[in-house]
């Protein structure tokens, strides 16, 4: 109600400024008057800007075109100007509408040199204007008969008055135009400037008018032809460009001023276009608020408005007649538009406010226009206000509709993307499903059928065979999920009713599940033997089935519990597991079909929904308690059944455990390569498992991606990772990154596998730092040759590897060698002992140096210290005043450590730090033991590093001071977790190198 208040003083307040502006427009009632066909201007300046209406009594002589000599010999009558000639009584009777006709008026003035002028606005249906006998202006060609050439057009004509009284005789004739002709606006009469204002006025009102409606048509038109968005665009376009004809055609009549052409095509267009204006802005309204319109009425406006323009085709002697019908019909448009537009706001439409201010300003648009027409007001006295208020509220009005229907089609784009994404992750889950079981059935299938080397006994053999059909088993399940999601769809799903032992349905159900556990997951089956329900058996076990089957796949480890209770006529079965639980803002949508919350657990989304929808058909009812962390609770209840008169024998508690492998799975073969294998799933491990021991391989297999960096850590001597992509909690492919920051890909090659075989997942396994990709289901010869070559890459890497770890510890500068033998050489003159211990010290240097078979990733600290003790002492003796240096260690740490991990440090401090100081040098080696961590700290009180080139060694930057020493420590560093090299130092204070490696025994 409020809104229509507000309509309603919209529409008063609107109504109130047309009523004030058209009485503030209507001529003054001091203004001049002609009177007896004499209007005095004496006493009046045309300087002041204002033209004079030559309204009042004119002198009329009906039926003769005279000049002003002749005027006197006829009678004359007097009659009010303006006005249609229809009006006139002449002796009683009324003038003929087909009539010619002499107008006079004498207008007295004072003396003037200025150039006056005088302007026309309508006189139907041609005329012609003169001035003290001299013609000034005329449009068409008058004459006493039908002979004449008919026309309508304003003009302006400048005369420079020769006399004291102005003569003006008006030549009319109208043979066509069934409304009458005559003096239908007034005649302006001024000096050259004022009138010169005034038609320039008129000009700008219509082309501003002209040029906003064209505008609009041009932009709305375009817009439906490229975007072809609405057909309303169309009928708003149409409207425009009808409203913009309307507007050459009327007031000044621009058009003529553009192109020559007669009056009967001219005065059709006026009529057609008029009423194209109401028919186009119905049909508009309508498509915009198509619910709130009658389609009968539409349609009986719509036929009247196309029965009227052909109406106007006819000659103007007829159509004229249909004059006031046309204004009658465009107000009846406006009208029924206004009414829709009440019940429109009353219903709350969207943006009906913009459409109904464009309908006020429409409809008073209109009525001035009529008054302008009918009652001589000047449409010019009125700023062009209305036509641009009603553009501007149509255009915000349908700009309001394209930014609706922007975010409509941007939420259906993102509703349509979900669903192709839906689709394309139901597919690619899906197929993963399908692809798992299988890749397990032909794996299986494969090492029983190649593996020729070791007979498989009897009970391998049954275990094996028993796997496969519990695989099959499996994939039946998924089979008929899909199925069933059909028939649900198109209610073709039968039921068979009948008493079913709750007890084995779910024995059975629980042992096809067990063999595809892959986790530390426990099944306990409470439910008593002996307890049956009203279902239909193969439903009831595809139901068990998908909620333990959703219980396994959401719990990690733990407990997943089966109980049932009688509640009434009612058996409520409940499945209860310890996992991850489910977000109460989730629970209202997790039966929908293709509701997953966690994509990486894998499954096609349509189990649960499948699953409600068989209970709810099985009378039941399907109930879900969760907490997060705690564990979900999936419950469901059916009729009770009838028991069967056998005693059956009460049995204990059933639990249920995956009988085939245990995390982690170890295959140790000593003196073999090492692989890590990671997946989720039971079955793929084992495949795996059985392909890989048939190479000869030892093998760590654990089902939690998690694990991984501890299995590395504990295990450095892992030659190969093989990974699934697919694994709840962390992908593939983030494992695949980690083990990247600590790896390059020929320290440790990973080989990733997936069922998906869309490029873009190639792709982003390479990214990620992946070796080698394959697919699933894997073929045993291609993963033996794959893995074989990856080995055999790592193999190369560490060979060249050594070598330049043996280049490093031969890299001895020939000036060192030098100067320690001269060094022996001076001693030995001068003390013997002390040139012996400088060569057994030497000798343990160059041994420790040469020894390129001991290039092995590890070594006992015992040895790197030597190496340090000897090359120090070699220091000692040749600059024995110079350099202190201490070991410092609690007592004895038995590790093992990279070999040429502190010496190269200590040879670094002695030539760069301290050999440039001259007092004493200090070095101190400090190793102690924190947890699982030796700490290394190497203390001089050299030169230092500046805050540069520290920078560029903390970044890994090569230096021209450090050599490679340093950097082939820290890249050494990054292949054990944990392990860290750091640098602090000030220059002249000193440097700290602290090394933190994590414990390795012997």
């Amino acid at each position: 109600m409020k809104k229509l208040s507000l309509l309603l003083a919209i529409i008063i307040g609107s109504v109130l400024i047309a009523g004030i502006t058209f009485f503030l427009t209507q001529p003054k009632s001091h203004g001049p008057q002609a009177i007896e066909g004499v209007m005095d201007l004496r006493h009046h300046s045309f300087h002041d800007n204002t033209p004079i209406k030559l309204d009042g009594e004119w002198e009329f002589i009906p039926n003769h075109l005279v000049d002003g000599e002749a005027f006197d010999s006829y009678q004359s009558y007097l009659v009010n100007v303006p006005s249609a000639w229809t009006k006139y009584t002449i002796d009683g009777q009324q003038i003929p509408v087909f009539e010619s006709g002499t107008y006079r008026l004498k207008v007295l003035i004072d003396d003037t040199e200025d150039i006056l002028g005088i302007k026309t606005s309508n006189i139907r249906m041609s005329n012609a204007l003169y001035i003290n006998g001299k013609r000034v202006g005329h449009s068409g060609e008058p004459a006493e008969d039908n002979s004449y050439t008919p026309h309508n057009t304003p003009y302006t004509a400048y005369f420079s008055p020769d006399k004291k009284e102005l003569e003006l005789i008006v030549h009319v004739a109208n043979f066509d135009y069934a409304p009458g002709g005559g003096i239908i606006s007034s005649i302006f009469l001024g000096d050259q400037s004022s009138i010169a204002k005034l038609r320039e006025g008129a000009i700008f009102y219509d082309l501003i008018t002209l040029a906003g409606f064209l505008t609009m048509f041009i932009y709305f038109f375009g817009s439906y032809l490229y975007s072809k968005f609405g057909i309303e665009q169309l009928y708003f376009s149409i409207f425009c460009f009808a409203s913009g004809v309307y507007t050459l055609t009327h007031g000044e009549k621009l058009l003529l001023d553009f192109i020559n052409i007669s009056y009967a095509p001219f005065q059709k267009m006026q009529m057609i276009s008029s009423i194209a204006v109401g028919l186009f802005i119905l049909l508009y309204f309508y498509r915009a608020l198509i619910k709130h319109m009658n389609r009968l009425v539409v349609k009986v406006f719509c036929a009247i408005g196309t029965l009227l323009m052909l109406v106007a085709l006819l000659p103007t002697s007829i159509n004229s007649l249909f004059q006031n019908i046309n204004s009658l019909y465009v107000f009846a448009n406006i009208v029924y538009i206004f009414y829709v537009q009440i019940i429109a706001i009353y219903k709350r439409a969207t943006g009906v406010m913009y459409l109904t201010l464009s309908s006020l300003a429409i409809l008073l648009y209109f009525i001035v226009a009529t008054l302008n027409t009918n009652i001589n007001l000047e449409l010019s006295a009125l700023p062009p206000l209305l036509p641009f208020i009603c553009l501007t509220m149509l255009s915000l009005y349908i700009s309001h509709r394209f930014a609706d229907s922007y975010l409509e089609k941007g939420k259906l784009t993102e509703a349509l993307i979900r669903v192709d994404k839906l689709k394309d992750e139901f597919l690619a889950k899906t197929s993963h499903e399908f692809q798992t079981p299988l890749h397990g059935i032909i794996g299986i299938s494969q090492s029983m059928l190649k593996d020729n080397s070791l007979p498989i006994s009897a009970d391998e053999q049954k275990e094996k065979v028993s796997l496969i059909f519990n695989i099959a088993e499996r994939l039946s399940y998924l089979v008929n999920d899909l199925l069933d999601f059909s028939k649900l769809k198109e209610n073709e799903l039968t039921l068979r009713m009948a008493s079913v032992d709750l007890y084995a349905i779910t024995h059975m159900t629980v042992e096809v599940l067990s063999y595809t556990i892959s986790k530390n997951v426990k099944i306990y089956n409470h439910i008593e033997r002996g307890t049956f329900v009203q279902a239909d058996e193969n439903r009831l076990r595809q139901i068990l089935y998908n909620l333990i089957h959703n219980a396994v796949k959401y719990t990690n480890e733990g407990k997943i519990d089966i109980t049932c209770y009688e509640k009434q006529s009612f058996l409520v079965v409940e499945v209860k597991d310890t996992g991850c639980g489910i977000a109460p803002e989730n629970l209202k949508t997790i039966f929908n079909p293709f509701q997953q919350f966690n994509y990486s657990i894998g499954g096609s989304g349509l189990g649960l929904h499948i699953t409600k929808e068989l209970v709810e058909r099985q009378g039941g009812k399907i109930f879900v308690d969760s907490i997060v962390g705690q564990g979900t609770t999936f419950s469901f209840k059916l009729r009770k059944g009838l028991p069967t008169n056998e005693e059956l024998p009460s049995m204990p508690i059933q639990t249920y455990q995956h009988p085939f492998l245990t995390f982690p799975h170890i295959v140790e073969k000593i003196g073999k390569k090492k692989i890590l294998i990671v997946d989720d799933d039971a079955v793929n491990l084992k495949v795996l498992i059985d392909i890989l021991t048939q190479g000869n391989y030892s093998i760590i297999a654990i089902d939690n991606g998690h694990h991984v960096f501890e299995y590395l850590t504990q295990q450095p001597s892992i030659d190969l990772l093989i990974l699934d992509i697919m694994m709840p909690s962390i992908s593939g492919y983030e494992i695949c990154q980690q083990v990247r920051q600590n790896y390059t890909s020929t320290e440790l090659p990973i080989l990733m596998l997936t069922a998906a075989v869309r490029p873009e997942d190639m792709i982003a396994a390479f990214q990620s730092g992946a070796n080698d990709f394959l697919h699933k289901p894997l073929d045993a010869t291609e993963l033996k040759t794959r893995v074989r070559n990856l080995l055999l890459l790592k193999e190369s890497a560490e060979t060249a590897v050594k070598m330049e770890t043996a280049f490093l510890q031969a890299q001895i500068k020939p000036h060192f060698i030098y100067n320690v033998l001269n060094s022996i050489l001076s001693l030995s003159y001068l003390d013997l002992d002390k040139s012996r211990a400088m060569i057994t010290d030497f000798a343990t240097f160059l041994r420790n140096s040469f020894a390129f078979e001991n290039a092995n990733s590890l070594v006992p600290l015992e040895k790197e210290l030597s190496l340090i003790e000897a090359y120090v002492n070699i220091h000692r003796t040749r600059y024995p005043e110079q350099l202190e240096f201490n070991i410092c260690m609690d007592e004895p740490i038995q590790c093992l450590i990279p070999p040429l991990l502190l010496q190269p440090l200590v040879e670094n401090a002695l030539l760069h730090g301290l050999k440039v100081r001259k007092e004493l040098s200090e070095l101190q080696l400090v190793i102690r033991q924190e947890e699982h961590m030796v700490i290394f700290q190497l203390i001089d009180n050299g030169i230092g590093i500046s805050s540069e080139l520290l920078r560029q060694i903390q970044n890994g930057e090569k230096t021209a001071s450090q050599g490679i020493g340093i950097l082939n420590i820290s890249k050494r560093l990054k292949k054990f977790d944990k392990a860290t090299i750091h640098f602090d130092s000030h220059e002249n204070k000193g440097t700290t190198v602290e090394i933190r490696f994590p414990i390795i025994t012997l």
